[in-house]
Parts: C-alpha cells; structure tokens; sequence
C-alpha cells in the first residue's frame, strides 16, 4: 500500500506546485480512499485545503497528524510549510521535540529541532540541541559548537538586556570564552566570522587587551585584509585609551588610502582626544576647587589653573597643527600621483578637501567649549573689581577668537566648494559644516556664495575653462554639455548652501523673486535630459525642493496671528489664504517639474506634504504611491508621510492599505527571520547572526507598527457605531484584545513605555517648511497649519531632523518629539480601554465589584452632603487618560463645571514640554473627547450606585449623583455645539474661496473623533437607562407607598438624566445637521467665475513672472487640471465627512 501512495505523490507535488489545488484534492482524497491513514496524504490534504480557503478544516486535519507524533523528517517538513502560511510555526517545536524523544540519535531530526528553536528565538534551546548534536557527530566535527557558543552568546545579550535567563549574563560570557578558548588550542578558528565572534565575546566581558594579543597574533592572520585587522587593531587601542597608537594605524591607512574618510574622522578623534584628555579633566576640576579659595588676583591657585590652561592650549594648538600637516601630506601625495590627480578634479578623491573644512569645525567646537569652561573656573574671580574686569576681558577675547575661527570656518567652506563645487554631493558633504557658521560669517560665505553665483553668469570664458578642467575625459572636456553641466551642478550647489545658512529673504516679494530665479535656471536644464530615461534624476532636479522651500517661506512676516478663531479674526482668515496661495504655487512648481522627471522622491514627498494640507488625499497618495514604497520603507517613511495624510483626510481605502502593508511588514518578517538566521547559521556566517536578532527585536518594538496597529483598531471602532451598541462593545473588546496582544502592550501597565519603542522614521526626508509634527498622526495637518505662524523659516541644513536617525538622536527637540508621540501613543490605547470600563454595563460585574470593595475606586463618590470627592485607581483607564491629555482625574469635575453658555470653551491644558499657543482648534477638540469620556465616568457611576441600593444607599445620594451626571452632560452639550458651529461658519466663510485649507481638516478631525466617542456614549446611555429604569421601577414603587418618593416623583434623579440625555442627543443631531449643511454647500460644482478665482488664487496678484516661468512647462489646461485635482479630492474628502456625519446621526 506504501508503493500505491508513494507512486501517486509527484502527481499531487505537481498539481499542488501548480496552484491546481481543485485536481490535488481529488488526487489525494483518491488516494485516500485506498490509504486512509497515511500522514503525508493528510498532511498534504491540509495544505490543500488552506489554499482553497478552508483553513479550519486544514488546520484541524493537521493537528491530527501533528498528535500523533510523526517521527518522518520528511513529513515533519512538508508539515512545516502547512504551519508557515498559518503563522504557527511554534506548532512545529512540540512536533520536532516529540520526534527527537523517540529518536534522540536521529542527526536530521536534531537540526529541525535546532531550526524550531531558531524560529522561536530560544537562545537556550538553541544551545542544548546544538550541543547534542556536537556530541553526536564526534568531537573531530566542530561545526556544532560554534553554533552553541554563537547561542550562549545570544544567552547573554539577551541577559544583559533584561531578559529572563538561568544563568547571569557574566558568566554566560565566560562559559562562551572558555568554548572559544578550547577551539583555539585545537586551532578551530580557522575563517574571519569565527574570530569576529571571539573578538566580540572578549570585548562584551571588557578584556580589550586579551583581544588586542589575539588579533596581533597568530589567530589574527586569518584576517585575509591588512586593512580591516589594522582597523581592529586600531578599535581595540580606543578601547584600551590609547589614542597615539590608534592615531598612528588609522594615519598608515590613509597614507594607503587618502580618500578612507572613515579612517580619516577617527584619527581626528584619536588625534583630539590627545590634546583634551586627562590635562583638560584637571583643569576643570582645578577650577571647581577654586571656588572655594581666596578670591583674590595673583593666588597660588589663579596661577595653578592659568598654567593648566595654557598647557591643554599648547597641546590642542600642537594637536591641530599635526592633523594639519597629516592632512597637507595627504593633498601633496595626490599632487605627486597622476591617477589620483585626475580622480581629484573629478571628485573621486574628496576626503582630504573636506578634512581641510573638518579641522576647521573641530577647532570651533574645542574653542567653544575652552571659553565656556574659562566662563566656569573665572566664576570666583567677579568678586572683586580687577577680577571681574579681566573676567569680562576674557570673555571678550574668546568671543573674538571664536569669531575669528568662525570665519576660518566659512573660509574653508567656500574653499571647498570651490574645489568640489561641480559635485553633485558637495552641498550635502559641507551641511554639517555650513549649520556651524554663524554670525556676520554666515552672512559673509552666503555673500561670497552669491558672488560665485554672478561669476558663472558674468565670466562666461574663464568659468568655461575652468570647468572643462573638472571634465571626466578628454571627449568629454571639450564637450558643450559638460561644461553646461558642470555650471549648472556649481549654480545648485551654491544655492543649496544658502539654503542651508539659513538665511531668510526678508520680505515675500524677496522671496518670490528668489522661487522665480530658481525656476528659470531650471527650464534651460531640460535641454541636458536628451537621452535620459523619464525615471532617471534630470541635473536640474535639485533646484525644484529650492524653489518649493522659498515659497513656503514667502508668508508675511507681519503676520503672526493663528487660524480663523475668536482671537484670530480677520487677520488669521488673511493669512491661511496667503499659505493656500503659497501651497498652489508651490504645487504648480512641482507638477511642472515632474513633467520631465515622474519619480524624483524630494518632489513627490513635497506633493504628497502639499496635497495633504489641502486635503487632498487622492492626489497625495497618487504622487506617494509613484516612489513604489515597499518592504522596509514602510516602517521609515510611511508612518510619517502618507499615513497622516490619510487619517487627516478619511481616505479609508488608502488608510487601510498604508495600514495593512505596514503590519504585513511586520508579520512577514516575524515569520521569516528564523529562515534568515538558519541560513547563516549553516554558512557560518555568526557576525551576522547577532546582527539579525537586533534588527529584529528593532521591529518588533517600532513606533510606526505600534501606531499602525493603533490606529487600525481605532478605525474598526469608528466603523461599529452606525450598526449600534452591541457591535460597538465588540469592537471595543477586540481592539483592547488587539493592543493589549502586542509584544509592546504586555507590561504591567498595559502601555507602551518610552524606553521600549524604537523610532526608526527616515525625518530626514522631511524638509525645511515641513517639520515633524508631536501630536498625534490624524492632527498632524491640522496641526501644522495651527504652528506655521509660531514657525521661524529655516534652512535644512539647520533642522534638527536633517541629521541621519535623527528620530533616535539625544537631542533636546528629538527627546521632546519621541515623548510626545509615546504620550499620543498612549492615548490612542487607553481610549478604547477608557471606553470599554465605562460603557460596559454587566449586572454580574457590577454586583462583584459591589461584593468586593476595591480601595481607590476611580469613579465620582458622593459625601452625605452630596458633594463630589474622587478617588483614583490606577488600575482603570480614565485616570490615566486624562493626566496624559493634561487634566489630573481629580480636577476634571471643577474643570468640566468652568463651562458655561458665555464661555463655551474648556480651558486647554498643556502637558509639561509642550508650548502653548493663543489658540489650538486640535486641542480644544481633543479636550472635548475627555469631556465626553468624564461624562460617562460619571453615567458608571450612576449606575452602580442604583445597583449597590440594596446596601443602604439613599435617594438622596441618588439624586446627588445624577445631578453630577447631567452637570457634565450639559458642559459636553455646551462645548460640542460651539465646535460644530465653528466648524459650520469656518465652511461658510467667504463662499467664493473655493479652497479651504484647515477648515475641512479640522471638519474631518471634529467627527471622526470629539463626534465619534460621543456618539458611542451616547449608545451606551440609551441602553443604560432602559435598563436602570427596569431596575429602579420596583423599588420606586416600594419607597413611594412608604412614603419616601422624591418630591418631584423622578425615580432618583433618573428623569432629570433622561430629560438632559434627550436634549444632548438632540443638540447634537442639530450641531452635526448643521456641519452637513454647510458641507453640502460647499459640494456644490464651481462655477466659471469660481474657477477663475482659484486660478488667480493660485497665481496671486503680481505673479505674471511666475506664470510666465511655468507656462513653458505647464499649460493653461494644465493649470486648470492640477487645481480641479485639488477640488476634487476636496470634495471627496467632504463626502467622507458628510457621510460620516449622517451615519452618526442614524446611529442616535
């Protein structure tokens, strides 16, 4: 019977290879029929089955299989690929280990245990099988132990980490050395990954110079490169702190290599850290002790320090003019060689220009920090007159030393672009450099800059001459092209460093003017793009982010109010049209440009940013999909520049693909890093190894998947409240069932901590006018508009998040951001949380609470004399909510009580680190969400009073805490309908302005979330009070024929809540009726007249140069396309809004 099944197998391997699993089943079930116990034909009938979609049944014929311990290797393998696609591989660790207990000498079987183990990332199962298996294949093989002595690494990492382990990671490490040790002596390490993996355990336990004997030793002639051991070498000297034999090796690898810039930056460190070590610690320390002497000129101790300084000057100076000469040596060592000569003029060979500029910084950097800690150890001397005028004296000398090594600075940033200039890097090799200059030097080099600028126009012969000398070839230097190119790569690279100066226009004409030159030394480099591919980067490209960055920064500067509020007035409304203005122009800009060049990633991140504020999303997404962002650019540019996009504008379809392929990500590689890992695992490639596991233990803990999973189960809550309260509670319960399921979420708090997410947004591709936004993703459009005003221009060079990682950088802005976003973060989990406690009314629950009084409850208590007390516990939502979203628990009664029919406003509270503006229209709506969930703490409480009657409870505390309860109604009431009447004259403003800029993000942001949650507690009331009235009808009636009813007869206060229940619900039917009609006015098509408006709109007055600059790339009709594009999303996004809106209304 076995030779029947094993003849019909390569029919059904090929039908099921074939995707015909409809004809693998029938072979199979033939096959069945005559073998109906075979494993492999039910195993493979699982897998067939899973394909055409019946995954429980497959599943369940599987597991059959799988309990009755199949010992094939083969089966067990087929199985493997049945459990993959179900994403439940650790379903094959119990079928491998019972496998190996039947068969413990079977090699084969060892390796599928060692490779389940691989998959579920257990260190120390890793380590015990792969000892079995060395003890099994001899200890002549000694492939297995390196394979246990690459696990017993891992053991400790993740031991240092954190991680619960048996044994400490000190002597896990231990245990890896001695394993190594012994390898060594029997000279096992015999390839480069198996010394790296020694060097590495050497190092990890601190024992730099027992590494150091091993690489300078005989093991270390593994190492086939002299270059990378000398580079070790040098690592390993750092380590032991000794910086002048470091310098040394990294100075022979660049008389090798003058062009190794790496090694060129670590011999200036080495060659720095010389000249500033133990010398300037004791200078300080010196200083600090001073404090407590005499304060007198002419002591002992003011000699001591002034000799101390002078001693680390003389050192530094001597510091600086040796890495000087190191560096005059290496641009002599070009002169003398003729192919580095020419691999120079073409800017093959550029680190020793650059580290001309780099000791330039260095010495900058040093000089500031000598004079501020001069400013330090002189503190004692202001005491007495003399010395605090030679203090001052002092000070003014390191100020003008420090300016004269600022303009040093800038000297040799213009040098070097004078050399390097032609280079399509140059600007972005001198950023780092151009941010330092300051000062009249900044305005001195961008001076300078202009006048390389005009010599490029004005001199064409002896420019032309020059740059044929910077040509590739001898064909090419005579060639017109060239030249014209090499001109042009000089003109943007110039105007690229003035942008990074920093420097602003001053006026918006000024401003205009510069976008208008950028452009029309743009059209003639299209004459260069003969012969390129569309998708190809055209040479003028790089002028376009220029030119869309001086628009964005062309806004009045008199102009400081915010958006179109009750302090704004006329003077905000002026000022979003004169940003929509420059956003219209700054598209036509960029749509022009992407004529010629469809995929260039600046222009279509700018389009996609553009499009957003507008509320654009179609567009938006149309110019984001054109990058074909894939795989792991999901974690780093999808979460920050299309998602929010998508949230701010309810683009559900788009939403819910960036969504689903950001969590595929995920998925996709938590299943498939094990395969990775095994792959190395048998190359021996164990270097790698490590650096695996960090990368994925860095997505598990993403903030961008953290969000993205968020958000999705905010999403599905929204999408519940049209089908009513029972599908909203389930809702709630799978998206707290979502989050809390998360490798993120399983903490004792049930929030994601700081220190656990890893923020590896790519911020960098962000640019000037576009800076990353700290509140949360939906608002983030709306938020920008809200901070433009407060914004200081920029240039890119000078934003913090230009820098590589910057999202991970220490700096102050970068803490505040990674901070603000967890808190955000934390919010959006504890909101379905918050909702779930308060909505959820189960009398079982209830009267378990009741039963077993938990200390610190967190709902609204009464006194005997009715009034209210709080009482937090920690354990529920709420509490924590409303400290994140800047209210204490204990204040919210007092400060939903603040509003009232005049003030109609909640007072905004702004978490510590955040500024707080005249006007936040994102956080007053946000704030209306915690009114909302306030309230209905208040209905909880209610409720379990009425349910905890029977212990004693009177009417009177009944009534008290149902005139708490209808207080907080009417406040929610009160600030909601102010919203949506904002909102509604907000869209009915100035009808003609056809574009509405924040106004419709603020619109979509007021019903997707303040007008959800309400909506939802509102359900929930409706079928809380049908039930409370059930329950207090008999015991109403009981206390009436005693005589003890309420002398207005409304059941303990519970008409007074169905009275303000029904009111609220009415208002806000009204309020939202009125958002609806306002946008269905707004739906209405443009007219002519209208069009022509938004045509000048975008043009503005003034602006024929500029229309005339894009008239040679785009036409008229063109124009008109790009801003019916506009409309046109924006009424989709209306549409969204106006049906969200009357799904809420139904669903009341």
């Amino acid at each position: 019977m076995a030779q029947v099944v094993e003849r019909r197998l390569p029919a059904i391997y090929d039908a099921l290879d074939s995707r015909n699993n409809k004809l693998a089943l029938k072979l199979i079930n033939s096959a069945l029929q005559k073998q109906p116990k075979s494993q492999m034909l039910r195993t493979l009938k699982a897998i067939a089955l899973q394909r055409t979609g019946k995954d429980e049944e497959g599943l369940q014929l599987c597991e059959e299989v799988r309990r009755e311990v199949p010992t094939d290797e083969q089966l067990l393998g087929t199985m493997t690929v049945f459990y993959r696609r179900a994403n439940l591989l650790q379903n094959m660790s119990t079928a491998f280990a019972a496998a190996c207990a039947a068969h413990p000498r079977d090699e084969g079987l060892l390796r599928g245990m060692f490779t389940c183990y691989v998959r579920d990332f257990d260190f120390a199962g890793q380590q015990q099988v792969a000892l079995k298996l060395h003890k099994l294949a001899g200890a002549s093989d000694e492939f297995y132990v390196w394979w246990a002595i690459v696990a017993t690494a891992l053991q400790a990492k993740a031991a240092i980490k954190g991680r619960p382990s048996a044994l400490p990671a000190a002597k896990l490490l231990h245990l890896a050395e001695v394993m190594v040790a012994k390898q060594a002596q029997r000279g096992g390490i015999q390839t480069y990954e198996q010394l790296m993996l020694y060097i590495d355990i050497l190092q990890a336990q601190g024992k730099h110079k027992q590494a150091l004997e091993t690489v300078e030793g005989k093991l270390g002639d593994v190492m086939s490169m002299a270059a990378d051991r000398r580079s070790l070498r040098a690592s390993l000297h750092i380590a032991l702190g000794q910086m002048p034999q470091a310098a040394a090796l990294f100075r022979e690898a660049l008389m090798d290599n003058p062009d190794d810039w790496t090694s060129l930056q670590q011999y200036l460190d080495c060659t720095m850290t010389i000249s500033s070590g133990d010398h300037g610690s004791d200078a300080r320390d010196s200083a600090e002790g001073s404090g407590d002497q005499t304060h007198g000129a002419g002591t002992q101790d003011d000699l001591s320090n002034g000799l101390s300084d002078l001693s680390l000057h003389n050192q530094q100076q001597t510091a600086f003019q040796s890495a000087e000469d190191t560096v005059h040596e290496l641009l002599d060592k070009i002169d003398t060689d003729p192919q580095m000569q020419a691999d120079a003029a073409r800017g093959v060979i550029r680190g020793p220009q650059l580290a001309l500029v780099e000791l330039q910084m260095r010495k900058l950097v040093l000089t500031g920090e000598r004079t501020e800690g001069s400013k330090q150890a002189d503190h004692g001397l202001q005491g007495s007159q003399h010395g605090g005028q030679q203090d001052q004296d002092e000070r003014q000398d390191g100020k003008k030393l420090e300016g004269d090594i600022t303009r040093a600075l800038a000297e040799a940033v213009l040098s070097c672009y004078k050399q390097l200039g032609h280079m399509l890097s140059c600007a972005v090799d001198l950023r780092s450099y151009s941010r330092r200059v300051e000062g009249p030097s900044r305005e001195w080099l961008a001076k300078q800059l202009q006048i390389e600028l005009q010599n490029l126009t004005t001199e064409p012969r002896k420019q032309q001459q020059q740059l044929q000398g910077q040509g590739q070839n001898g064909a090419a230097e005579s060639s017109p092209d060239v030249t014209a190119l090499l001109q042009l790569r000089r003109q943007i690279s110039a105007y690229q460093i003035i942008h990074d100066l920093g420097l602003t226009h001053g006026t918006a004409a000024a401003a205009e003017a510069h976008t208008l030159e950028l452009f029309t030394l743009y059209k003639p480099s299209l004459t260069l793009c003969q012969g390129l591919d569309p998708k190809e980067k055209a040479p003028g490209d790089d002028l376009i982010p220029l030119a869309v960055a001086s628009l964005m920064a062309a806004r009045n500067p008199d102009m400081v109010g915010g958006l179109d509020s009750e302090s704004g007035g006329k003077t905000g409304t002026e000022q979003q049209k004169l940003m929509q203005r420059r956003i219209l122009q700054a598209l036509l800009v960029c749509e022009a440009a992407q004529k010629r060049s469809s995929v260039y990633a600046a222009t279509r991140f700018a389009c996609c940013a553009l499009y957003g504020l507008l509320g654009a999303a179609g567009p938006a997404a149309t110019n984001f999909d054109a990058l074909a962002i894939k795989h792991i650019q999901h974690d780093s540019i999808t979460g920050h520049h299309m998602l929010p996009v998508a949230l701010g504008c309810q683009d559900a379809p788009t939403l819910d693909r960036l969504l689903s392929e950001t969590i595929l990500l995920h998925e996709d590689h938590d299943r498939d890093a094990g395969d990775t890992l095994i792959m190395a695992f048998d190359r021996g490639t164990f270097t790698k190894i490590i650096e695996f596991v960090d990368f994925k233990e860095r997505l598990e803990r993403s903030h961008a998947l953290a969000v993205a999973r968020s958000e999705q189960s905010l999403i599905q809550i929204r999408r519940s409240v049209p089908r009513g309260h029972t599908d909203v509670q389930s809702a709630l319960k799978d998206a707290c069932h979502s989050l809390k399921a998360t490798s993120l979420l399983t903490q004792h708090s049930g929030l994601p901590r700081l220190e656990q997410l890893r923020f590896n947004e790519d911020l960098s591709t962000r640019p000037a006018w576009l800076p990353p936004q700290r509140g949360p993703a939906m608002g983030s459009l709306l938020g920008w508009w809200e901070q433009q005003a407060h914004t200081a221009n920029t240039g890119y060079g000078r934003c913090w998040w230009a820098q590589p990682s910057a999202a991970e950088l220490p700096s102050p802005d970068a803490q505040a951001l990674r901070q603000d976003r967890c808190r955000h973060l934390q919010i959006c989990c504890l909101m379905p949380q918050a909702m779930l406690e308060l909505t959820s009314f189960e009398p079982e629950s209830a009267q378990a609470d009741a039963g077993t009084q938990k200390p610190d409850s967190g709902h609204a208590k009464l006194h005997a004399n009715g009034k209210e007390q709080q009482q937090a516990e920690p354990a529920l939502a709420l509490p924590q909510l409303s400290a994140l979203m800047g209210v204490p628990y204990s204040d919210l009664g007092p400060w939903l009580d603040s509003v009232s029919a005049s003030s109609p406003q909640l007072p905004q509270q702004w978490p510590v680190g955040q500024e707080d503006h005249s006007h936040s229209q994102l956080q007053a709506q946000q704030l209306i969400s915690l009114a909302a969930f306030a309230a209905a703490d208040a209905g909880k409480a209610y409720w379990q009073q009425c349910h905890q009657s029977k212990g004693g409870s009177s009417s009177d505390s009944h009534q008290a805490q149902a005139s708490i309860f209808t207080r907080r109604l009417a406040a929610v009431q009160t600030v909601f309908t102010a919203s949506c009447q904002q909102a509604a004259r907000q869209l009915q403003a100035d009808p003609g302005h056809m574009l509405l800029g924040s106004t419709v993000l603020a619109v979509v942001h007021l019903v997707s979330e303040p007008a959800t949650w309400l909506s939802l507690c509102v359900l929930a009331w409706q079928q809380l009070f049908g039930g409370v009235k059930r329950k207090l009808g008999k015991k109403g009636k009981a206390e009436v024929a005693a005589g003890d009813a309420a002398p207005d007869g409304g059941h303990f206060g519970e008409q007074q809540i169905r009275d303000q229940l029904g009111q609220m619900q009415q208002a806000m039917m009204q309020s939202l009726q009125g958002v609806i009609d306002a946008v269905s006015v707004r739906l209405k098509a443009p007219s002519k007249p209208q069009m022509a408006h938004a045509t000048q709109t975008a043009l503005g007055d003034g602006q024929q140069d500029l229309a005339k600059a894009l008239s040679g790339c785009l036409s008229q009709s063109d124009i008109h396309a790009s801003l019916n594009a506009v409309l046109a999303a924006q009424c989709m996004t209306l549409k969204r809004i106006k049906l969200q809106a009357s799904e809420l209304i139904s669903a009341m």
